[in-house]
């Protein structure tokens, strides 16, 4: 299968679930108690912030957690690192009223990428970084946000995961010049 495909095959799974908004999601969360979960397509992404999270360490209550083992399963080879960073996107809704959104992102493939180029790049980590996860998630794809609420924040909204599939240029099918 060709990325193409694959990208059309996601997109036939993906995109008959999209909610117009997160601001129409929030009002459906708030009137009917859900949804909880959703997937929308910001009118425009303005930036990616990165911020220290605090601590950036496990606190001993997370260890705690972390650490607890299920009686029939093997216990993981090494513990789970903490990203000592906080990835933030800033974007809008296409609604009129949209008042602009702030949301951290906890997927998966951020905090993996940065694990990786930290480790190959060093200090020069940010700029791979910010190419992949700000430029091009703004200019070159078509980027969607996987939401999702938090169950100790029923209220706070985050993205849970990133859908990108490769900007389509305009159809100039019909057009006569």
């Amino acid at each position: 299968m060709t990325t193409e495909d694959a990208w059309r095959v996601r997109k036939n799974v993906a995109l008959p679930l999209l909610a117009h908004c997160l601001c129409c999601l929030t009002k459906q969360r708030d009137v009917e108690g859900h949804p909880t979960l959703g997937i929308i397509r910001p009118a425009s992404i303005t930036r990616l912030r990165i911020s220290p999270a605090d601590p950036p360490d496990w606190t001993e209550a997370q260890l705690s957690m972390l650490r607890q083992q299920h009686f029939f399963a093997e216990a993981p080879k090494q513990e789970l690192q903490k990203i000592p960073l906080i990835f933030r996107y800033e974007f809008r809704c296409p609604e009129d009223t949209c008042p602009g959104h702030r949301l951290m992102c906890t997927d998966w493939e951020i905090g993996q990428s940065y694990r990786q180029w930290e480790a190959t790049y060093g200090d020069e980590w940010e700029d791979k970084f910010r190419q992949r996860y700000e430029s091009e998630m703004i200019d070159k794809n078509d980027t969607h946000f996987y939401v999702g609420t938090v169950a100790s924040h029923p209220n706070r909204w985050i993205i849970i995961g990133l859908f990108y599939p490769p900007r389509e240029a305009p159809s100039t099918q019909g057009l006569l010049f």
